[in-house]
This record gives C-alpha cells, structure tokens and sequence, in this order.
C-alpha cells in the first residue's frame, strides 16, 4: 500500500514538472526543480490576458532555449 502511494505521488510530481515546461508563467504558485520561470523571461506586456515568452535570454539553459523555441513555433502559427 505504501509502495502505490509513493509510485501515485512520483508520477504526479512528474506530471506537473512537465506541465510547468509546458506551460510557462511568471508567478508559478510553487517552486519546481527542473525548470523555474521567472518575470525577466517574459515581456512586460500580455497579449490576451496571456504572458508572453521572450524569444531569447542569455542566460536560458538548453531546457529552456528548447522550451522558447517550441513555444514561438506553435505561437507563430
């Protein structure tokens, strides 16, 4: 029983890491490990009601240039 509720807990902490990649915002309600947004990432401005992702930053790590450059691909379209 314990084993199933740390398997339940493992994929969900997995679930919303990648949601948070996936899903960019500026003020994220938690502090996650992989991929922490921040506001310099993001243009002072929103486009209906949305954040926008700057399209480069020096200091963006691959995970983050991959995530910037999927993100302006489906934003492109």
């Amino acid at each position: 029983m314990i084993l199933k509720c740390y398997i339940v807990v493992l994929l969900t902490t997995a679930i919303d890491e990648q949601w948070n990649i996936n899903n960019p915002r500026p003020n994220p309600i938690k502090t996650y490990k992989r991929l922490q947004w921040e506001k310099a990432d993001f243009f002072t401005y929103k486009i209906n009601n949305e954040w926008v992702l700057r399209p480069y930053r020096k200091t963006d790590t691959k995970l983050k240039k991959n995530v910037r450059k999927k993100y302006w691909a489906k934003y492109k379209k």
